[in-house]
This record gives structure tokens, sequence and C-alpha cells, in this order.
């Protein structure tokens, strides 16, 4: 139901899988380059905004990694599908 709200713009992107994987290939390198940033220093923050450090910090940067790989995947198999149409 939420992501059903604007039938013409899902339309849009269904018709136009390259703007759908750019779109995911872009969450997915930020999420990578948080994820990395928090694995490499071993400090970051969370969504409210207090500091992390050594264990907690190394466990969400594999969090935010793994999510970053998916939609990785997700967006190259979207563009990979507008050139296979």
């Amino acid at each position: 139901m939420l992501f059903a709200r604007n039938e013409a713009i899902n339309q849009w992107l269904d018709q136009n899988p390259l703007v759908l994987g750019g779109g995911a290939c872009l969450i997915a390198l930020v999420l990578i380059g948080i994820g990395v940033s928090a694995l490499v220093t071993g400090q970051t923050r969370d969504k409210w905004g207090r500091k992390m450090k050594g264990t907690n910090a190394q466990v969400l940067g594999a969090v935010w990694l793994g999510f970053g790989g998916l939609a990785l995947l997700f967006g190259l198999f979207k563009i990979g599908t507008a050139f296979i149409k």
C-alpha cells in the first residue's frame, strides 16, 4: 500500500529501469561508504547522533555494508534488465 500511492511514478519507473537502477546504485555507494568508514575507523554515529565506538560501530558498519551490497545488486539487476528488453 505504501508504494502504490502514486501509480504514475511506479509505472514510469517500470518503463525506465535505468533510472531506478541508477538511484539504487547511488544509495548503495553511500551505504557502502558509510559502512567502510565505520569499519576502518571503528567509530560512527547512530541515527540520533550519538557517538558509537568499538564493536558496536563495527557491527553497525557491517550492517550498512550488507544493505549497501544488496542495494548494489538490485541496482545492477535493474540496469541489466534495461539492456535485455
